[in-house]
């Protein structure tokens, strides 16, 4: 199987489009096209992309019961709307007892890269379709291989990319579960596998699609898994969806308030706030979570602030942090209560390096009351740790 990538295009969107356009007609043209579409907006521009080379695409959306809830509405529902001849998978019975009970970090990433992979090839076969397009981006590329997506070459085989990961093992940083897998096609395409986040959104904004879709934020392939500190059970994924939604929530809404729009390019030519999302854990205190040392990926419990807010301060002391993955501010607690809460909000250009979000402490406080209200909610902490020495997400 062969993978064929768009290396180093315009960034302009409008020649970006053109180029993108001659791409899939390049390797795509009178063939059948699967499109993994997560409802993302690196897998919506893959979409829109394939679509305006008039490209013979089936777009499958893969619920395996661990997306996010949005303002109250199941994901599904929501991508079903900005696309409504999208096709809906539901693996939630076959995928679910699999991950239940996992904890650890690199398992829950592969037990995902094997769910999609199987239905995928389910669908390829049954279709009869000669590629499969997917929105794998440059940090994917990155994280994945350890190397810059210019020494890839546009069209590779299998063996040579994990020959070339092989080489660069020391700078990998996570398993991706759309990245290093054989399909029973001809070739998968990546039509947006050079460009960053914002210059996806640059991208969808020329496409004239909807705020909504633009300034979508960020999602893991893993999907809440990536949130859940520990073992998945039923009971736990149940409250990450609800303080989940209740925190990306409050935080769009605080921004829509303030800039009229749910994120702004601040005065670092960052994304703010590029993702915002809660994590949980039975006793964060004692859980490792990842880290991120010398580009490659560790594994250690947090460091615990209390007293009083200095966020400058508590910055400064997260990014010079040894021993310890990350500092964790602790906001408020209710002993009666089951689950920690983490508030996570950050910044970036591209995924690759982050700053925290310097929310107003009276938001802060805001959110901590309403997540305490929640009888399960035990202790909330806002995460004060850049990327690096931390990773953006807990897996």
């Amino acid at each position: 199987m062969l993978n064929h990538r768009l290396i180093n295009p315009p960034r302009e969107p409008k020649k970006f489009v053109k180029e993108a356009i001659k791409f899939l007609n390049k390797h795509a043209k009178g063939k059948k096209v699967f499109c993994a579409l997560s409802g993302g907006i690196d897998s919506s521009t893959a979409y829109l992309l394939l679509k305006k080379a008039k490209i013979d695409t089936i777009p499958v959306f893969i619920d395996h019961g661990l997306m996010r809830v949005i303002r109250g509405v199941e994901e599904r529902e929501y991508i079903k709307k900005l696309f409504p001849d999208i096709i809906i998978l539901d693996i939630r019975d076959q995928f679910l007892p699999k991950i239940i009970g996992e904890g650890d970090a690199e398992k829950k990433r592969h037990l995902f890269k094997d769910a999609y992979s199987g239905t995928i090839s389910e669908v390829i076969k049954e279709e009869k379709c000669d590629l499969l397009a997917d929105g794998t981006i440059l940090p994917d590329i990155e994280e994945s291989f350890g190397v810059k997506i210019t020494d890839l070459k546009e069209t590779m085989t299998l063996e040579e990319e994990l020959a070339l990961k092989n080489t660069h093992i020391k700078r990998f940083v996570k398993s991706q579960h759309n990245v290093e897998i054989e399909y029973d096609v001809e070739a998968t395409i990546q039509p947006v596998a050079s460009l960053t986040k914002h210059e996806i959104r640059k991208v969808l904004e020329y496409l004239g699609m909807p705020d909504e879709l633009i300034y979508r934020k960020a999602f893991p392939g893993p999907a809440l898994s990536a949130r859940i500190i520990g073992p998945v059970t039923f009971e736990n994924l149940k409250f990450e969806k609800k303080v989940h939604d209740l925190v990306e929530a409050r935080l769009e809404d605080f921004y829509k308030n303030q800039y009229g729009k749910t994120m702004i390019i601040n005065s670092y030519g960052e994304q703010e706030p590029f993702q915002v999302f809660a994590a949980i854990s039975e006793g964060v205190i004692s859980q490792k979570v990842t880290g991120l040392v010398n580009g490659g990926r560790t594994y250690q419990t947090p460091k615990i602030e209390k007293g009083e807010w200095d966020f400058d301060k508590l910055i400064k002391k997260a990014s010079e942090l040894k021993g310890f993955s990350r500092i964790l501010f602790e906001l408020g607690n209710n002993p009666t209560g089951q689950y920690d809460v983490i508030i996570r909000s950050i910044n970036s250009r591209d995924a690759r390096t982050a700053t925290v979000t310097n929310l107003p402490f009276e938001l802060l406080n805001q959110l901590k009351q309403e997540l305490l209200k929640i009888p399960k909610t035990k202790i909330v902490y806002f995460d004060v740790t850049p990327k690096p020495p931390a990773t953006i997400e807990y897996v």
